[in-house]
């Protein structure tokens, strides 16, 4: 799997917003360096670490979603859905590998979210560059 190259394509001229992005992809890019096939040693990076990307997004979203609200930005509550549906996805995936419902493949994890997450920016953030822009100037 490519590693993620952080570029001006993803930027939403957010300081706060940008930093959580790289952020995001400075994790998914360690996540990929962990991709090694060795069961073990996959178990234990997962486990140390997908609860804590999960708890970090939800607080990117609720960053996101702060500064989308104040400019009454027409698709926020369509934003919202979009990161509750990502937020739902992660968690029921990590409860089933916890749980030992499904067996982790890292490599299938990695991709998941690096599709979503890219996708997302791509797709929703990007789109709503402007609002995020202005709400950020908002104080």
């Amino acid at each position: 799997m490519d590693f993620i190259e952080w570029g001006y394509e993803y930027s939403l001229d957010v300081p706060e917003i940008d930093s959580q992005h790289k952020k995001l992809v400075d994790q998914l890019n360690d996540t990929i360096k962990h991709c090694t096939g060795k069961k073990a040693d996959e178990r234990l990076f997962f486990d140390n670490n997908m609860r804590k990307t999960i708890d970090f997004l939800k607080c990117h979203f609720e960053t996101e979603e702060k500064i989308l609200h104040k400019t009454k930005y027409e698709n926020f509550n369509k934003h919202k859905i979009e990161h509750k549906k990502i937020l739902e996805e992660l968690i029921k995936m990590n409860d089933d590998i916890e749980k030992n419902k499904v067996e982790l493949d890292l490599f299938y994890v990695t991709t998941f979210i690096k599709e979503r997450v890219t996708k997302h920016i791509k797709i929703y953030d990007l789109s709503a560059k402007k609002y995020f822009i202005e709400g950020n100037e908002i104080k």
